[in-house]
């Protein structure tokens, strides 16, 4: 990759494992209700789902890391062309851009929840908060975007390690009769037929999901470390934050099973596996006032998320620091408002998420196509 020589730089290593937690994280991850559609909802099948995204979200960071020092591409997304070809690469491009502004919308609706199911607001109230924070931070440019999530990532994944570990350690004898509910169906306050939602048919299917919409969300953004930072800095960066993001997913998606059916204090309908904010019940049953830090905490990362899903549309169609792109971020940010709020929270995850993780999905099968083809024409060459 870029620069080769020289020690590694751990603060550097940190930092950029910082901004892979917090690109991972966004309201989906720290709500929980991702965890719960892409993990929970599989049972014991948890631990697979997690080995499985592992194993795809580092091969595809490695490799768009590997094509940005080398390619030094003009604008990240000519990652795409690099590995699908000029046609599918030009499709992906303009594809990625709109599943970015739709990734948007679901921020919204998770600032709308958090701060409705924590502190009872109305769900306009977070969702304005959001847009109006996030439009002012695109206008005024990203120059220090990445040093900034950096370190909010760490602080939002360390506290879902803390909630999943001490809920774990307090409800761990719970695991079994929670594996139990979720393989009968037998979750509380069901009506009609109503259960968990899940990503996909079955645990194979949700890890391509899930690795393939987060690859979408990486493939400019890793492809410009790539070629700005060191190979061994980069790649430990992309190892530390991967571990860090798995065993957060793990012990938060066991936390979930063994309270699947605990109710939200005060209600007799919302339990965490129907929960909008299904950590939010878990962090208020270690000890009240926590919650009300923690949904804080989980709105800085919907923030932190939600700048770069705005700034990417933004800039994809005019100059940065133009007043066509000022007017282009606040007329999107208006348009994500009304959908964030038109739409559940769950819905919105559910639909656009899986979606387009099956599109991410068949991009690392183009990856794999364009490896396994280089490396035939390198054996031949030699």
């Amino acid at each position: 990759m870029g620069k080769e020589s020289g020690a590694v730089n751990w603060k550097r290593v940190l930092i950029l494992a910082g901004a892979v937690i917090a690109f991972t994280i966004g309201s989906g991850f720290a709500t929980g209700q991702e965890i719960i559609q892409y993990f929970t909802a599989y049972g014991w099948q948890s631990i697979l789902v997690i080995l499985g995204f592992a194993v795809a979200f580092l091969y595809y960071n490695f490799n768009f890391a590997k094509a940005g020092a080398e390619q030094h591409f003009e604008h990240g997304n000519d990652v795409y062309k690099y590995f699908c070809g000029k046609y599918v690469g030009t499709f992906c491009d303009y594809y990625s851009t709109v599943f970015c502004y739709m990734s948007f919308w679901v921020m919204i609706g998770g600032a709308a929840s958090t701060l409705h199911q924590e502190y009872g607001l109305p769900t306009w109230a977070g969702a304005v908060i959001l847009t109006i924070l996030t439009a002012i931070t695109v206008i005024g440019g990203l120059n220090s975007l990445v040093d900034a999530i950096g370190v909010v990532g760490p602080i939002i994944v360390v506290l879902c390690i803390f909630i999943g570990l001490v809920t774990c350690i307090q409800d761990g004898g719970n695991v079994a009769a929670g594996l139990d509910v979720i393989k009968n169906s037998a979750y509380a306050g069901a009506e009609g037929g109503e259960t968990i939602k899940n990503a996909g048919a079955n645990w194979f299917i949700s890890a391509a999901s899930y690795a393939g919409f987060v690859l979408l969300w990486f493939a400019s953004f890793t492809a410009a470390l790539g070629s700005k930072n060191k190979k061994k800095d980069l790649n430990y960066g992309i190892i530390g934050g991967t571990v860090a993001v798995c065993v957060a997913i793990g012990l938060i998606s066991f936390a979930q099973i063994a309270n699947i059916n605990t109710p939200l204090s005060g209600s007799d309908s919302t339990f965490v596996w129907n929960a909008d904010i299904p950590n939010l019940i878990l962090a208020m049953k270690i000890w009240k006032p926590f919650s009300a830090i923690f949904a804080i905490v989980v709105f800085a990362g919907i923030y932190t998320t939600a700048v770069p899903l705005l700034y990417n549309p933004a800039s994809r169609f005019a100059k940065e620091g133009t007043s066509k792109f000022r007017i282009l971020t606040v007329i999107l940010a208006v348009v994500g408002l009304i959908v964030g709020l038109f739409l559940p929270f769950r819905t919105l995850v559910n639909v656009i998420y899986v979606i387009n993780g099956y599109v991410g999905a068949i991009l690392i099968l183009f990856m794999l196509k364009k490896n396994i083809t280089d490396l035939l024409k390198k054996k031949k060459k030699a």
